[in-house]
């Protein structure tokens, strides 16, 4: 390896060791990251390439391994190593909660469902299942769909709460337009759940829109 390519790497690691990323440009965060994966060549112009293509650190972490290995200079290796980022942030997010009180930790409920959710190209919708008490048992997407519309049963809803003895539920759905509004059709399924749920002494807790980096509660938004 050139000996100024390794004292570059050398520089940057020490950098974030002293100081985190306080002071890091985003190309350079990303330059790191690939001095762990990319060997032996000067890896700043491939960093800067990913952000000039996703735009942004989120518009990388959110691309699939196919998106990631076209740019020059990534290659399957560092492909993999980039999605595997959010990979590793979903489930961090996620060991927070089971157990625990929803309620407790609305930010980190809201946290996981933008990284769960965030990037998909497809309309999805899935619930957060809690106990009497409000606490995690499980996080499930239920339903796929296409770009903007996703068929949504209160039946398999319901069949699912009852094999896992859930007695609450947060409903949660994405718009991969980023439209941050609830449709007439979003309100009135919401509605329907309800009505299917509360038969049967299960409440719905919240439904959360998740639109691009935002995460909307319908409760808080008096959508239902």
């Amino acid at each position: 390896m050139d000996e100024s390519v390794n004292g570059h790497r050398q520089r940057l690691r020490l950098r974030f060791s002293e100081h985190g990323f306080s002071g890091f440009h985003d190309y350079e965060v990303v330059e790191l990251l690939l001095t762990y994966v990319i060997p032996r060549v000067d890896v700043k112009p491939i960093a800067k390439r990913l952000l000039d293509q996703f735009g942004t650190l989120a518009g990388i972490f959110d691309a699939n391994v196919t998106e990631l290995s076209q740019v020059k200079g990534v290659g399957e290796k560092g492909a993999l190593f980039l999605s595997l980022i959010r990979q590793v942030e979903i489930r961090y997010l996620a060991s927070a909660l089971p157990g625990k009180n929803v309620y407790d930790r609305p930010e980190k409920v809201k946290a996981y469902l933008r990284m769960q959710m965030q990037g998909r190209g497809m309309e999805c919708f899935g619930a957060i299942f809690t106990d009497q008490q409000h606490r995690h048992i499980a996080s499930q997407i239920l339903f796929e769909g296409t770009v903007d519309r996703t068929a949504v049963y209160p039946r398999n809803l319901v069949k699912r709460a009852l094999e896992l003895d859930a007695k609450g539920l947060i409903l949660f759905h994405n718009h991969p337009g980023g439209t941050p509004r609830a449709s007439e059709e979003d309100i009135a399924l919401t509605r329907r759940m309800v009505e299917a749920c509360t038969a049967l002494d299960i409440k719905i807790l919240d439904h959360f829109l998740i639109a691009g980096t935002q995460v909307l509660s319908f409760k808080e938004n008096g959508w239902y």
